[in-house]
């Protein structure tokens, strides 16, 4: 599954790509369970540009109907879209610009607890 990973590193918001392992079961991929502390939907959500913010919480930003733009501040643009996800994690320092299209979007945020770690997600140079 790639998941597109914000995070801050010396006061900037950067971005890396993340491949969360996957192992073939009868109804198709699984990845491992990864923990949460909730989930939450938002619905009827308007097309919305937002300037630069931090993520609210540590979270993985799954868009069920639309997408998202993030944009950092050296100008690295990412659009999230069915089928992808993006974990803020950028809780500090520059942040980034989210812009989520269109109207009656529906987006659903999974809640990560502060110790879960996705650096076992790195894709290595070559894979």
């Amino acid at each position: 599954m790639h998941i597109v990973w914000i995070r801050t590193e010396n006061g900037e918001t950067v971005v890396e790509d993340l491949e969360a392992p996957s192992f073939e079961q009868v109804r198709g991929n699984e990845t491992p369970m990864i923990p949460l502390q909730g989930a939450i939907f938002r619905t009827a959500q308007p097309a919305v540009a937002m300037d630069f913010h931090n993520a609210p919480r540590r979270q993985i930003v799954v868009p069920l109907i639309g997408q998202v733009r993030i944009e950092t501040g050296d100008g690295t643009s990412r659009l999230i879209t069915n089928g992808m996800a993006l974990l803020a994690d950028d809780l500090d320092g520059q942040g980034h610009k989210s812009t989520f299209t269109p109207d009656d979007a529906v987006t659903l945020f999974l809640v990560l607890p502060e110790d879960f770690d996705p650096t076992e997600w790195r894709i290595i140079a070559g894979d």
